[in-house]
């Protein structure tokens, strides 16, 4: 199927004027870099084809009423939607369904994209969002950059929900994993947490012998900033 045909004018519209929120059309563009007037044919459900990852990122980064880059990547297509099924309590003892959990790692992992994408407005190196790729299709975010010899930069988020949910990530189950794609030493891959446990878990336990320039990084959802990034190992050659 066509992305066109993927692509919810009318949804996408709603979600863009909520982003927007109080400001002008002027201010909002002002602020994302993209034209008034672009921003004004997506609100008049005037434009046929979708807007870009980029554009969408740039949107997502300074919206408004809780609307995230996921949310306007779905109405414009670009992801696909999801359809789960809800399980009911049992025995009259309440229970979180799969499909609670999923969903709140999901929200979580829209938290995360919004913390990243605010950090990287503030830099200076050129960068762009891009789809997911074969060469690593278990990142969540992917992006071209101009920074520190990296071309690539694939992002992998772990969240970890707090209280109920206590983090089971096993560290050498993604590093093994990672030794089955063929990253190239312009390629950053980092594995991005919010819980600080696992953040230090990881960072005692880098892998021994990776071809990887592999990260750790630590953020902090409450205050919607990156706290730190560690490198864990780099690409080797032979």
């Amino acid at each position: 199927m066509d992305i066109e045909d993927q692509f919810n004018k009318e949804e996408f519209a709603i979600l863009l004027e909520r982003a927007k929120g109080g400001r002008s059309i002027n201010q909002f563009a002002n602020e994302t870099g993209v034209s008034a007037a672009h921003i004004s044919r997506f609100l008049r459900k005037m434009i046929a084809s979708p807007p870009t990852p980029e554009t969408i990122s740039k949107f997502a980064a300074k919206a408004q009423n809780d609307v995230t880059y996921q949310d306007l990547m779905v109405a414009a297509g670009h992801l696909a939607r999801k359809d789960d099924t809800d399980i009911n309590s049992e025995n009259g003892v309440e229970r979180h369904s799969p499909m609670d959990f999923r969903e709140r790692m999901e929200q979580l992992k829209k938290k995360f994209i919004q913390v990243i994408l605010a950090d990287l407005y503030e830099k200076p190196f050129k960068w762009s969002v891009e789809k997911r790729e074969e060469k690593y299709p278990f990142s969540d975010m992917t992006l071209n950059i101009e920074h520190d010899g990296y071309n690539k930069w694939y992002l992998d988020f772990k969240p970890s929900i707090p209280d109920r949910y206590r983090p089971t990530f096993q560290p050498y189950i993604l590093y093994g994993r990672i030794t089955t794609f063929d990253l190239n030493e312009t390629d950053k891959l980092t594995i991005v947490v919010n819980d600080e446990r696992v953040f230090n878990m990881i960072r005692k336990r880098p892998p021994l012998s990776l071809r990887a320039n592999l990260y750790v990084m630590l953020i902090d959802l409450e205050w919607g900033k990156i706290v730190k990034e560690e490198k864990l190992c780099g690409y080797w050659k032979d």
